[in-house]
C-alpha cells in the first residue's frame, strides 16, 4: 500500500524595513521549520534598510519578491499566496521567532481537523510570558477603551478582558473568533472557497476581516496551544497620540464597521433616503445663501435705487416661501429621483428652469400680494446665483461621495447569481470596479453544474435570504440564462423581502430608449418604445437650434480671432486650430453638418455629423465604443441633450487645449 504524501506548507513573510527582526525569523525557521516546509517566500515592501541585500547574500534559498512600492501587507500577503506552491500557507510577520516543533504541531492539528480554515500559534513575549493573541470581535466599547483616553480611565474594564480573553488561561487549543494575523496557518481548500485578504485593508484589521470572512463560509478559527512562538511585538496602533500607524488602525475601525456593522448596513439599506435627505439640506443651504447674497448685492447698490431696501427680516415670511417653492419646483422637475445620473453640467440645466419658474412665481406674487413690495431686484438676480449655488453644493456632495467611495467606504457589497461563463465574467468585471463595488461572490442557481471555477462560493440560491443578511449585500446581480422564469420570481421576492436591490442581465436592455415603459398586453410583459423623437417638427428645431449656436459661435470667434492671431504669432503657433474652427461652423451654416450630432451618419436616421457630439465627450472618458455612442444619441436625442454636450465639451476642449499646449512647450523645450 502506497505511502500517502506529506502535506506541505509554504511559509509568507511579508517584509517592510524589519531587517532585524527578519534575520532572526529567518535563522528560526532554518533551525526549527518543519520538514514539512515547502519553500519560503519574502514579499518586500520597498525596503530600504537593506532586507533584500541580507537575503540575497544570507539566505538564498529563499524566494524573494520585491515591490516597487510599499502595496501594504494584505495586497503582500496575496502576492506571497498565488505564488505558493503548498497544501497550507504559514503567514508569518517578520518579528516571529518560529520554536521547535511549531510548524509541525500546527499541520498536524489542521490534518485532525479537517473544518478549520485558519489556526494561530501560542504567541510568548520575548521574556516567554504569554502574548493575548486571540480574540473576540470588536464591539463598540472594545473599540472606545482600546483606541481612546477611554482606556487610560478603566485599564481593567470587563468589557476588554472578554475582548482579549484574559481571565482564560491559554492551556488548551479552542476555538475562537480571530487570531492576529502575526501567526497564521491557513488551509488551502479555505483560502479557494473564501478568497485572500481584503486589500483594501491598507494596514490592521485584514486578520479580523479574514477570519471573520472564514466564519461566514463556514470555516472554523482555532487557536492551537501546543504550537509556540515567540513574537517581539510593540503594540504601536495603541498610542494615543495620532501617527499614521495609528491612523491607519482607526481607518482600518472604520472600514472594518463600513463593512460589517448591522448598524451601517441597516443604514446603507435606506441609502437613497439618506441621500435625498442630504440633497434636500444642500439645497435649502443653497437657497438661502443665494437669497442672502441677493439682499446683500442689492444693498451694495441701494444708491442707485430710488425705492427703499426693508430690513432682511421683514423677509422672513417670503424667504419660508421661497424655500418651499424651490423645493415644490425641484421635486417636479426630479431632481431627487434616485435613479437619476448627473453631473454638475446636467444639474445647472434642470435647477436653472426649475429656479426659473420659482423666480417667475416669485415675481408675479410680488405684484399681487398687498403686502410690503418686495425688491424684485433681488428675485431677478437670485435665479441665475440660487441654479449655480444648487449646481455646485450637489457637485461638491457628489466629490465628497466619491471621495471616501476611492477609499473603500460606503461600496455596494454585491454577488452574483449564475454559474456559466457569463456569470464568472460579470463577477470579473465587478470586481474590477473597485472605487464602486465590493464583489463578495456567487450565488449558485438550483441545478448547478459545476463548482469548481465558482469563488467565491456563498451557498445555493435557495436559500438567497439568508445570504443577503449574512454576507451584508446590497445587489444581487441574475447572470445565468438557464435560470427558469419561476427561479429568478424566487430569487428577486425574496432578496428584496431581505433589503437587497436586484439586477437582471437581459439581451435587450440595449434597445431601451428615453421614455420607453414596461406594461402588460393581454396578460404578457411588454416593453413599450415610443416614437423616434426626431420627428420632422424635431428636426427643423435642431436645424436652426444649430444654425443659431454656430452664428453666435462664428462671430464670438470673429471678435476674438486678432488676439488669437497675436497670440499664435508670439508662442509660434501655427494657425490650423483657428481655421479648421471657423471652416466647421461654415458647414454647419450651410447644413452640411450639425454642431451636436453623431460622430458619422446614422444609417436611416437624417441627422449630419456633428463637429462635436456625445463620442467626442465620452471618447474623453473612453466609456463605450463609438458606434454604440452615436446609436444612443440618436435613440436619445433631446434640445436639453445637445445643450449638456455643449457645456460638456467646453470642458473637454479646455483639457484638449491644455494637453496640446503642454506638448508643444514640451517641444520648443527640447
Amino acid at each position: 500500500m502506497a505511502e500517502q504524501a506529506k502535506p506541505s506548507v509554504s511559509v509568507i513573510i511579508v517584509s517592510y524595513n524589519t531587517r532585524g527582526f527578519l534575520r532572526r525569523c529567518l535563522e528560526s525557521l532554518r533551525q526549527h521549520g518543519s520538514e514539512l516546509v515547502r519553500e519560503i517566500i519574502v514579499i518586500d515592501n520597498a525596503s530600504g534598510d537593506g532586507s533584500v541585500e541580507m537575503i540575497e547574500e544570507d539566505f538564498p534559498e529563499v524566494k524573494l519578491v520585491r515591490n516597487p512600492t510599499n502595496v501594504g501587507y494584505a495586497k503582500a500577503v496575496n502576492r506571497g499566496v498565488k505564488l505558493a506552491e503548498g497544501d497550507y500557507f504559514l503567514i508569518l510577520n517578520p518579528d516571529i521567532e518560529v520554536l521547535e516543533e511549531a510548524v509541525g504541531e500546527l499541520v498536524s492539528f489542521m490534518e485532525e481537523h479537517r473544518d478549520v480554515g485558519i489556526a494561530g500559534a501560542k504567541l510568548l513575549n520575548p521574556d516567554g510570558s504569554l502574548q493575548m493573541s486571540c480574540r473576540t470581535f470588536y464591539t463598540l466599547p472594545v473599540v472606545l477603551l482600546r483606541r481612546t483616553f477611554l482606556g487610560k480611565i478603566f485599564p481593567n474594564a470587563a468589557v476588554v478582558r472578554r475582548h482579549l480573553m484574559a481571565d482564560w488561561d491559554h492551556a488548551c487549543d479552542r476555538e475562537v473568533d480571530w487570531v492576529i494575523g502575526a501567526c497564521l496557518m491557513v488551509r488551502r481548500e479555505a483560502y479557494e472557497s473564501v478568497g485572500g485578504m481584503d486589500e483594501r485593508f491598507f494596514l490592521y484589521f485584514e486578520d479580523v476581516d479574514w477570519c471573520y470572512r472564514m466564519k461566514k463560509h463556514g470555516w472554523k478559527v482555532y487557536y492551537v496551544h501546543s504550537a509556540q512562538m515567540k513574537h517581539h511585538h510593540r503594540r504601536e496602533s495603541a498610542r494615543l497620540l495620532p501617527d499614521s500607524k495609528l491612523l491607519s488602525h482607526l481607518l482600518s475601525t472604520f472600514r472594518f464597521y463600513d463593512k460589517w456593522s448591522s448598524l451601517v448596513y441597516s443604514l446603507k439599506q435606506h441609502r437613497h433616503i439618506i441621500g435625498t435627505l442630504s440633497v434636500i439640506l444642500s439645497d435649502v443651504i443653497a437657497i438661502n445663501t443665494s437669497f442672502l447674497l441677493s439682499y446683500f448685492i442689492r444693498y451694495l447698490m441701494r444708491s442707485h435705487f430710488e425705492k427703499p431696501l426693508y430690513p432682511v427680516t421683514t423677509y422672513t415670511g417670503f424667504i419660508v416661501f421661497v424655500n418651499l417653492l424651490c423645493l415644490f419646483s425641484f421635486v417636479y422637475s426630479g431632481l431627487y429621483s434616485s435613479r437619476r445620473r448627473t453631473n454638475f453640467v446636467k444639474d445647472l440645466i434642470v435647477v436653472s428652469r426649475a429656479v426659473l419658474l420659482s423666480s417667475l412665481v416669485i415675481m408675479a406674487a410680488t405684484y399681487l400680494t398687498r403686502t410690503i413690495a418686495y425688491s424684485r431686484f433681488i428675485v431677478f438676480i437670485f435665479w441665475p446665483i440660487c441654479a449655480v449655488a444648487v449646481a455646485t453644493l450637489r457637485a461638491i456632495l457628489r466629490q465628497f461621495h466619491l471621495r471616501l467611495r476611492r477609499r473603500f467606504f460606503d461600496l455596494r457589497r454585491v454577488a452574483v447569481v449564475g454559474e456559466d461563463a457569463d456569470a464568472l465574467e460579470m463577477g470579473k468585471r465587478i470586481g474590477a470596479m473597485s472605487d464602486r463595488f465590493d464583489f463578495v461572490g456567487y450565488i449558485l442557481p438550483p441545478k448547478v453544474k459545476s463548482q469548481e471555477r465558482l469563488h467565491p462560493n456563498l451557498g445555493f440560491s435557495g436559500r438567497v435570504g439568508s445570504i443577503v443578511v449574512e454576507h451584508r449585500l446590497n445587489e444581487l446581480v441574475i447572470c445565468d440564462s438557464n435560470l427558469s422564469r419561476q427561479d429568478v420570481g424566487s430569487i428577486i421576492s425574496e432578496a428584496r423581502k431581505h433589503g437587497a436591490e436586484v439586477k437582471v442581465v437581459s439581451e435587450i436592455t440595449d434597445l431601451v430608449v428615453r421614455g420607453s415603459q414596461i406594461d402588460t398586453l393581454a396578460g404578457k410583459p411588454i416593453v413599450i418604445f415610443p416614437p423616434s423623437s426626431l420627428s420632422g417638427v424635431s428636426h427643423a428645431t435642431k436645424r436652426l437650434m444649430d444654425w443659431l449656436a454656430a452664428l453666435v459661435a462664428t462671430i464670438g470667434l470673429a471678435v476674438v480671432t486678432p488676439l488669437v492671431v497675436v497670440w499664435q504669432l508670439v508662442s509660434w503657433r501655427n494657425f490650423g486650430p483657428l481655421i479648421s474652427a471657423f471652416g466647421s461652423l461654415v458647414q454647419v451654416l450651410k447644413g452640411k453638418r450639425s454642431l451636436v450630432g453623431p460622430h458619422e451618419s446614422v444609417p436611416g436616421e437624417r441627422l449630419k455629423p456633428g463637429i462635436i457630439g456625445l463620442w467626442y465627450v465620452k471618447t474623453q472618458e473612453g466609456e463605450i465604443a463609438q458606434k454604440q455612442i452615436d446609436s444612443y444619441y440618436v435613440q436619445n436625442w433631446s434640445l436639453t441633450a445637445d445643450l449638456e454636450i455643449m457645456l460638456s465639451s467646453l470642458g473637454a476642449l479646455s483639457r484638449l487645449f491644455a494637453r496640446s499646449h503642454g506638448k508643444d512647450r514640451k517641444v520648443e523645450e527640447s
